[in-house]
């Protein structure tokens, strides 16, 4: 049988991709980390919808490697595919934050995130049911503007009503909404009465849009915030109360139209993401630990690393196929662990219980790669399908030994 012009994907019946990997987003359908682990997230998600704060606040955390970028693209996946849950998932990274960092820096990303369009168009639905011309006492007689002062809350209601016009006031107003200071020209033709330059302002804009939001769609935001270590940069004593103030209105109680899922990087356990995320008044907004769930024990034991690799097989390996090649060929192996061997699977499970700095996805995954490459690369010498054994799994871990 001549296998010698068949590609990786065709040789092993790869049906999900090129290779032996799992894209986050792509694959974002799929949960490839222990059934209890999101059994746990799935629960804390339906609890806080039906708890007062009213959407999701946690905090996921795990080394690098742990599938953390992962986690929150099946979070996304499954608040937009159950319909149980009024959510408007909005995914982006933590920028990089320098010492002296202020809040400005983390509300325009986040305003960046929702994107200008969202804005527009839960405006214009508003806009629509207003049945008076004064469209800005409109926006105040809905209940649109909870947060802020009654300036902030006429600036901003001037703000969403230049979003139906368009044009040079429309980017103006949703540079406003960024935290961008006006001319007193600008904030004439804008009717902004005074700019969101302080921190709670920012926060008092920021939920108002999740208020107008929710009011125009039925939907309430909630940010996945990826690499969220980033605030442990901010080592500035003024930089930090300030950061550490925003968070802590956004987890209150009251905040039930923005939600914050956030995944930290932390090589050494709760322990070390850092004080900023673990302070009394963010632990306590959390339900205390019940608000960290660790992702570092997904394929630490053996159980739960063979686990993670079976399903991984059956997601990426068309089992149909597989199973006819065993058969036809007389392969040696069961169909749930092709093309690996039982013995390969027990050895990868076994190396990642034994070197806890590598019990990761990420390891795994990159393990199974380069083991069945070099086993395609073998694929002229057999006239049956290669099988991955411990040999090649050996030369994988520890190549050159």
């Amino acid at each position: 049988m001549a296998f010698e012009d068949l590609s990786l994907k065709e040789y092993y019946f790869l049906g999900k991709g090129e290779s032996f990997s799992i894209d986050p987003w792509k694959d974002s359908a799929v949960f490839f980390g222990e059934a209890e682990l999101l059994d746990r997230i799935s629960k804390r998600i339906e609890s806080d919808f039906a708890q007062p704060r009213g959407v999701p606040k946690f905090f996921l955390f795990g080394a690098y490697g742990s599938g953390k970028t992962h986690a929150l693209a099946h979070i996304a996946f499954k608040l937009v595919a159950d319909t149980m849950y009024p959510a408007e998932p909005i995914y982006l990274a933590m920028p990089p934050l320098t010492a002296r960092e202020r809040w400005l820096r983390i509300h325009t990303r986040l305003i960046d995130a929702v994107g200008m369009e969202r804005v527009r168009l839960a405006v214009e639905t508003i806009a629509d049911r207003i049945e008076s011309t004064d469209k800005i006492q409109g926006f105040l007689d809905m209940g649109i503007l909870p947060y802020g002062d009654e300036t902030l809350k006429t600036s901003q209601a001037n703000v969403f009503r230049n979003f139906l016009f368009g044009g040079r006031q429309s980017q103006l107003s949703w540079e406003w909404l960024k935290g961008r200071k006006n001319t007193p020209d600008q904030a004439t033709m804008l009717g902004v009465q005074k700019d969101i330059s302080e921190a709670t302002d920012l926060v008092a804009c920021l939920l108002n849009l999740g208020a107008l939001y929710l009011k125009a769609t039925g939907q309430k935001i909630v940010f996945l915030i990826d690499e969220a270590e980033a605030v442990r940069s901010v080592t500035n004593a003024d930089s930090q109360d300030e950061l550490q103030h925003m968070f802590r209105l956004l987890l209150e109680n009251n905040n039930t139209f923005i939600g914050l899922i956030l995944a930290i990087q932390s090589e050494g356990g709760m322990e070390s993401i850092g004080e900023f995320f673990t302070r009394e008044d963010i632990y306590r907004r959390v339900d205390f630990e019940q608000g960290y769930i660790d992702l570092g024990h997904m394929v630490s034991q053996i159980q739960s690393a063979k686990t993670f690799m079976l399903n991984v097989l059956e997601y990426l390996i068309s089992q149909d196929k597989a199973d006819e090649t065993i058969a036809s060929e007389k392969l040696d192996v069961q169909k749930e662990f092709f093309p690996f061997t039982q013995d390969a699977i027990n050895a990868i499970s076994s190396h990642v219980n034994d070197n806890p700095q590598q019990a990761s996805p990420a390891f795994i995954l990159s393990t199974m790669s380069s083991a069945a490459i070099e086993a395609w690369r073998r694929r002229a010498r057999s006239d049956v399908h290669v099988l991955i054994g411990t040999e090649i799994i050996e030369e994988t871990i520890f190549p050159g030994g």
